[in-house]
């Protein structure tokens, strides 16, 4: 009987163990809702200047003057800091204004008290030289006079030109309807004087060259 007894006590215990387990609940899933992340974002390059625009502030001036005759074409152009050019660009408009042809077509001009002149070589004329003002680190200044044939209508051979200046001032070409409001006509006596004064960065390589004859690259 006690043998019995024991195997009934052991049933029910085991019995028990199996209702408590049936009867737990299984854990539960829980479900979040997690933001979009936004999406990753490329560094943005630098912008690239475009073709002919300054880089970066503008540190130089060109001030020039192109006058073309009927078989020759005359170039007056000064070129450096754009303070110290600015400083001399209504003495460099006085010097053209003053500018007078002979009947051979030489040109003769009134220096400003202070300048001087130089004989040039090839199609450099004359060398004007500027001095420095008291108190400026800058190098004297110079205005370069060159000459060369000329053929074609002279709206092309001037605007070929200014383009050249702007392109070595790293500024953006202009149209031949642009010109007008881009420069400024100045009297001879007779010949007409086309006058610009652009402001951008010099190209190292810009000094100096000389310029297009009827739209033919040569230099100034």
């Amino acid at each position: 009987m006690a043998t019995n007894r024991f195997w009934l006590l052991l049933l029910s215990f085991a019995a028990g163990l199996t209702l408590v387990g049936g009867c737990e609940k299984p854990e539960r899933i829980t479900k979040y809702t997690v933001d979009k992340p936004p999406p990753i974002q490329e560094p943005k390059q630098p912008a690239t200047p475009e073709a002919g625009q300054p880089a970066g502030e503008p540190t130089d001036r060109t001030v020039a003057a192109i006058v073309p005759l009927a078989e020759q074409g005359w170039f007056f152009k000064m070129t450096g800091p754009k303070d110290a050019v600015q400083a001399r660009a209504e003495a460099f408009t006085a010097l053209v204004k003053s500018v007078r042809f002979s009947a051979e077509g030489k040109p003769e001009w009134s220096l400003p008290a202070g300048w001087s002149e130089q004989d040039g070589s090839q199609i450099r004329f004359a060398t004007i030289i500027i001095p420095a003002a008291a108190g400026e680190n800058d190098k004297p200044l110079e205005i370069s006079v060159t000459v060369l044939p000329k053929s074609g209508d002279d709206a092309d051979y001037i605007l070929v030109n200014v383009n050249r200046w702007r392109n070595q001032l790293k500024l953006p070409p202009i149209a031949k309807e642009q010109l007008a409001g881009e420069s400024t006509q100045l009297d001879l006596g007779g010949p007409k004087a086309t006058l610009v004064n652009l402001l951008g960065v010099a190209a190292p390589s810009s000094m100096g060259r000389p310029p297009f004859t009827s739209g033919a690259p040569n230099g100034n």
